[in-house]
């Protein structure tokens, strides 16, 4: 299920005011197409675009490995970076050829036993919390890829992992350059839009700034690994205090966190400008 027109115009307005903002205290001609959702940038000969929330700072193939909840684990995984696991399987539907000699189901189903009975299916290439199911059984995990088929041509299954917090880092070319931290709210998701608390992570004490540094340090590195110059790196942590990627994000969206914490706005409108200047560097 993708974003309702409504969702995506209150995205597109809240970015296209920062990158205005921006464009204009650095002398750079903004012209929008297809209502918003198409910016293109010039400067001194040079010509940038946004297309949505994706900058062309990142490559094509670094934006589609982020988008790719499997193939961004397993390359991060051959990097010994830690992460979530995220197994693919295909709808039978629309991939027979790629099911291999057992079939797709017998292939889910051999990884959801190995998780202990306890798996989150989502869309392999989802965004925003949406089509995301905890299963503890055959039945419901049935019940999940089934909807989810409707709808998308892949799904990906995860062990259920229990996250304490889970910390979004703005990541760009090779610096981080803020990072929040997010509660679940009346569901056990810690995405925004499904009800999570968003909170600034205080960086008073050394365990504060150790605890930072660690964030950043992880979201680095799997930054590096993908090849992405400019994301949102979204970091679980468990009860004991391990650290795991749990996705990275090619499309840079802020709008939700400043909804739940408005006077983070310069800060947000920072890395925005930073991501402007460097189109031009």
């Amino acid at each position: 299920m993708g974003k309702s027109q409504t969702e995506c115009e209150m995205i597109m307005n809240a970015q296209r005011d920062f990158i205005k903002e921006v464009c204009t205290e650095l002398n750079i001609l903004l012209e929008s197409f297809s209502q918003d959702y198409v910016l293109r940038l010039s400067k001194d000969g040079v010509t940038r675009q946004i297309f949505g929330a994706y900058w062309d700072v990142n490559s094509a193939a670094a934006d589609r490995i982020a988008c790719d909840k499997n193939a961004c684990y397993t390359l991060l995984k051959n990097s010994n970076i830690p992460a979530i696991p995220h197994e693919l399987f295909f709808n039978p539907q629309r991939r027979m050829g790629w099911a291999g000699p057992e079939g797709t189901w017998s292939h889910a189903l051999r990884f959801f036993n190995s998780t202990g009975a306890s798996a989150v299916l989502k869309p392999n290439q989802g965004t925003r919390g949406m089509d995301v199911y905890y299963c503890d059984s055959i039945p419901l995990m049935e019940a999940a890829a089934q909807t989810i088929f409707a709808s998308y041509p892949s799904c990906a299954i995860s062990p259920y992992v229990d996250i304490e917090t889970e910390y979004r880092v703005f990541y760009h070319m090779g610096t981080c350059l803020f990072a929040y931290g997010k509660k679940a709210g009346d569901t056990w998701q810690h995405n925004l839009s499904q009800g999570a608390k968003a909170f600034e992570l205080p960086a008073k004490s050394a365990a504060d700034k150790m605890k930072l540094s660690a964030l950043h340090s992880l979201a680095t590195r799997a930054a590096k690994c993908v090849g992405i110059n400019f994301a949102t790196v979204d970091i679980a942590e468990e009860p004991s205090g391990k650290l795991m990627i749990m996705e990275i994000n090619s499309g840079v969206q802020a709008k939700l966190l400043l909804d739940q914490l408005p006077h983070l706005r310069p800060i947000v409108k920072s890395i925005y400008a930073k991501a402007i200047s460097g189109l031009f560097a």
